[in-house]
């Protein structure tokens, strides 16, 4: 259905902040563009801080990229239930983001720095 979705890898290092703090870095994320949605950010799992992420039973359907498995983020100063989730049984186009990590809520937020 998403014929013009893109997955284009990021330019420069992502952070990812959680209430002020930040809980990712990496030099591997991917953008997924997608008509109608806002773009979506995903990196590896390896480039989220350790120990932050407690598994949720929590899961969903996304048209395209299929079932999403999610994450509760715990830090010293917050908890942010079901804000990083990840697909992974993606296939097809969206096979490039299979089993990586993208982070939503009112919490995040998402910067791109030159390496």
């Amino acid at each position: 259905m998403f014929e013009t979705a893109t997955i284009t890898p990021v330019d420069g290092r992502v952070h990812i902040y959680f209430d002020d703090g930040e809980i990712a870095s990496s030099i591997r994320a991917m953008r997924l563009e997608r008509p109608g949605r806002e773009p979506r950010v995903y990196l590896p799992l390896e480039d989220v801080h350790p120990q932050i992420l407690e598994a949720s039973d929590t899961t969903s359907e996304d048209e395209g990229l299929g079932a999403a498995h999610y994450y509760t983020i715990k830090t010293l100063t917050a908890d942010g239930v079901d804000e990083a989730w990840y697909h992974p049984y993606a296939e097809g186009r969206y096979e490039p983001l299979r089993d990586l990590l993208t982070f939503g809520g009112d919490r995040i937020k998402i910067s791109t720095t030159e390496v």
